[in-house]
């Protein structure tokens, strides 16, 4: 900040900051929008730097897919330019493959998996941005991303996947009999046991997996990169027995608990939206986790196609059976 001295009432507002308040220049940044670490930003210098999945690249990015030293930025105060060093898998500018381009503000970059985009930022604005964001997208109790952020990120993780002809999945997970922890221990405890299970869950998830809480006691992760069924199932068991053996201790009060796990794997099809996609793969997550409750609950259930007619049915007709006798324990 520059020495500060009275308004003078002949100047400005804008011409009063311009003199008096010192105002840090536009850097530019690539922001990482898909991929692990997705939001992370990496601020740009002048002159030359890497980037790969080498630790000793000037930018680091946690992706198999990436080369090592994958591809060379080089920024001369007037335009970013990205050549590709040699990799395997190359870089894709603008969704095409490319050795050599010029980066323009808000152009998607390709590396691996990854993708980023150039912004220009002040330190001001990073701190509201990152502020804003924070708010937007983490859910305030459990401190990982919220349902709304859960949407944006599946939408660009699943269309990705149909680009490049990947699988994708959606495991939901709910806590069982959840209501009987807040009517015998109180709400503070159910808190307390909403955020432990967070907790336990982001230990062992892999860091590009996306993780939200969906709403109430009901969990989503979506598995990124290659996945197969019997390895979504597996990950789910071993979540699921890590929950089972844990102690959930608040104050006085120590108490175990289970959880249900449903989950559905498919490829996106280009002939049809992906938004519409994504509410398929939650219904029919949803259905098999129903499954799972039906079938004693603490275990985990995949939704086969044959079965989702079957499914659809039965679920509509005891949601109708349950019509004005009110909830049962889930």
């Amino acid at each position: 900040m520059k020495k500060d001295r009275p308004f003078d009432p002949n100047e400005t507002i804008v011409e009063h900051l311009q003199t008096h308040i010192e105002i840090s220049p536009r850097q530019p940044h690539l922001v990482l929008f898909i991929g692990p670490d997705s939001g992370k930003r990496f601020k740009l210098t002048p002159g030359q730097m890497t980037i790969g999945r080498a630790p000793e690249a000037d930018i680091t990015i946690d992706d198999e897919w990436a080369s090592r030293i994958h591809a060379i930025i080089e920024w001369d105060d007037e335009v970013i330019r990205i050549n590709d060093n040699g990799s395997t898998n190359g870089i894709y500018v603008d969704y095409r493959r490319v050795d050599t381009a010029i980066l323009a503000q808000g152009m998607p970059l390709q590396i691996g998996h990854s993708v980023m985009k150039v912004d220009f930022k002040d330190d001001a604005e990073l701190r509201l941005e990152e502020n804003l964001l924070r708010n937007a997208c983490i859910d305030g109790l459990t401190g990982i991303f919220n349902r709304r952020h859960l949407i944006k990120r599946a939408t660009e993780e699943y269309s990705y996947a149909r680009r490049n002809g990947l699988p994708v999945g959606l495991i939901m997970i709910d806590l069982d009999r959840f209501k009987q922890i807040n009517d015998t221990h109180g709400h503070q405890m159910g808190d307390f046991v909403l955020n432990k299970f967070a907790s336990v869950i982001n230990q062992l998830k892999r860091k590009e997996d996306i993780f939200a809480r969906y709403g109430g006691e009901e969990f989503v992760i979506i598995p990124c990169g290659q996945i197969h069924m019997d390895e979504v199932f597996g990950f789910c068991e071993r979540i699921r027995r890590a929950i089972e053996s844990s102690e959930f201790r608040f104050g006085d009060t120590c108490i175990r608990i289970t959880a249900s796990f449903g989950f559905h794997t498919c490829k996106i099809t280009k002939d049809e939206k992906i938004e519409s996609q994504l509410n398929a793969m939650i219904k029919k997550a949803d259905l098999a986790l129903y499954n799972a409750k039906e079938k004693g609950r603490n275990r985990t259930e995949y939704l086969l196609w044959a079965h989702w007619l079957t499914g659809i049915r039965k679920l509509a007709c005891d949601e109708l059976s349950r019509v004005g006798c009110g909830m049962g324990n889930s």
